[in-house]
């Protein structure tokens, strides 16, 4: 994952100001190491940048997933989220009870979509894909319920 000094640089090499509001937005990623929502970090923000308007917070979003400093991740059950990004090509595996993001780092269906992308014509592709299951802790716990009940 990006460190708050690598999603200044980047933002910075795009040739973006970092103003006083994307540096407090950039300064409290740091402190969300799974997915979270726009309300977590607007809640996590109030605290010390109360004059933070939610216009200014949902446009540096934009800005930083245009960028890849953040990822939008696509959720099945409410609000989609985010995460901050992760230099290359990956996919995600996400627990759909803890939030738990695990980065897949390798392409498992890579050559298929080359040959599609081929075979329509298409070029200057992009995927993404995200596989939402239950991890090895949320699993165990769960189990643990089940036998005391």
């Amino acid at each position: 994952m990006y460190s708050k000094e690598e999603m200044r640089k980047t933002i910075e090499r795009h040739g973006i100001r970092l103003t006083p509001q994307r540096t407090a937005i950039v300064d409290a990623l740091s402190g969300f190491p799974g997915i979270f929502s726009v309300g977590d970090l607007q809640r996590h923000l109030a605290k010390s940048n109360p004059d933070l308007g939610r216009a200014t917070l949902f446009r540096a979003i934009d800005l930083f997933v245009r960028l890849g400093v953040l990822e939008k991740v696509h959720r099945e059950a409410g609000e989609d989220g985010y995460t901050v990004g992760v230099t290359g090509h990956h996919h995600h595996l996400i627990c759909r009870i803890c939030g738990d993001i695990r980065h897949i780092d390798f392409c498992p269906i890579q050559k298929d979509i080359d040959d599609l992308v081929l075979q329509e014509g298409f070029s200057d592709s992009v995927h993404r894909f995200e596989i939402e299951g239950v991890c090895a802790i949320c699993r165990e716990k769960s189990l643990r319920k089940k036998k005391k009940a």
